[in-house]
């Protein structure tokens, strides 16, 4: 028990480590794809911060397996290299025996990411899609950015400023580009503001000193129209359809359906849980060394393997989506392997190995 409580402090500590440098990883990319957008003029400054804090919750469920695998590799991998492990088996704690307790961890670990990716994960990426959504299909001075072009509402148009002032009410030197009942209009003003209706909750961009070109030239129905103030309707919020993506939808809510989109998508957030013991119970195996191998031999070797893994999930994710295998079969046979895999390496290490050296 004492040697048990032991082996698994050193893999939670190893693990707090771990987390913490893979979560500042992609916290950082995040964000540099969140003001990439910002720098384009798809994304509003002042959605950044809340974009940031429900993207965080969708990064968690990718981090959890990883993290465990590789805490539970490098902790054991330095047990060896200190023979602590050596005094261990000389005390009857073999290799099962430690398996036993990175099991412990590993159920631990397992319920949390579940937690995640069952609730927390979908909501959040729920919420980021309509934040994001809002903010591409709406036209305000807030995200517009000066000497960029910047798409209008439903993708109809787009919109120039030469100029914002200080405090961004005011809008200077516009080009606007629109297409209303299939006909394009091009409007030029010298100034402009974002206006809102009280009694309709309507919003209108409103143009001041400019011209409106409708039509094309050359036509009978081009005309070009000369105006002190003109209205553009916007997009409201509440109007906007958001196409919700299967990682968004509630668990309870997928479950209540035969389509296969929303299966993989259950069978995917049960795997990334069950990954974590399977992963764990595979770096047991692949921490094995000895002083004369190479100190990073066999985490490159776990590295491969994990991304092999990843990527037969990945493919039998495709085919329950495309509902080309059985529900039944799924993704569980990955993990299956992966338990299969991690017992035989086990075994030979301690027994099947010096039987064959014995034949020999």
């Amino acid at each position: 028990m004492i040697i048990s409580r032991y082996l698994i402090k050193e893999i939670l500590i190893t693990l707090g480590g771990v987390l913490l440098v893979l979560m500042l990883m992609a916290v950082s990319a995040q964000l540099v794809g969140l003001f990439s957008k910002v720098a384009e003029g798809t994304l509003q400054v002042n959605t950044v911060l809340r974009l940031f804090g429900v993207y965080t919750l969708t990064l968690v469920p990718f981090i959890i397996p990883l993290a465990l695998y590789l805490a539970v590799l490098l902790a054991l991998t330095r047990l060896y290299r200190d023979s602590e492990m050596v005094a261990l088996a000389a005390c009857g704690f073999g290799p099962f025996q430690v398996l036993r307790a990175v099991l412990v961890v590993a159920v631990f670990v397992a319920v949390v990411q579940g937690i995640f990716t069952l609730l927390f994960a979908p909501w959040g990426d729920a919420q980021g899609e309509r934040i994001e959504a809002l903010s591409n299909k709406t036209v305000d001075i807030q995200g517009v950015t000066p000497g960029r072009f910047r798409s209008m509402p439903l993708g109809k148009g787009v919109i120039y400023v030469e100029k914002i002032n200080e405090d961004r009410t005011q809008i200077s030197n516009i080009f606007a580009s629109s297409i209303v009942d299939n006909k394009e209009s091009l409007i030029v003003a010298k100034r402009g503001h974002i206006e809102f209706d009280n009694k309709s909750g309507d919003r209108f961009l409103v143009l001041q000193d400019g011209y409106r070109y409708e039509g094309s030239p050359g036509r009978e129905d081009f005309a070009v129209i000369q105006f002190k103030r003109h209205g553009m309707r916007l997009q409201n919020k509440e109007n906007i359809k958001i196409q919700y993506r299967h990682r968004s939808i509630p668990t309870a809510e997928l479950l209540q359906s035969d389509d296969p989109g929303y299966l993989a998508e259950f069978q995917w957030r049960v795997s990334t849980a069950l990954l974590c013991i399977v992963l764990a119970m595979l770096a047991v195996p692949l921490s094995r060394t000895s002083h004369r191998q190479g100190r990073y031999t066999k985490l490159a070797i776990a590295v491969v393997l994990y991304l092999l893994i990843s990527n037969l999930l990945t493919v039998a994710r495709s085919w329950v989506y495309q509902g080309q295998v059985s529900p039944l079969v799924g993704m569980w046979w990955v993990h299956l392997l992966t338990v299969v895999l991690a017992l035989g390496l086990l075994y030979y290490q301690t027994g099947i190995r010096h039987l064959f050296k014995r034949g020999a």
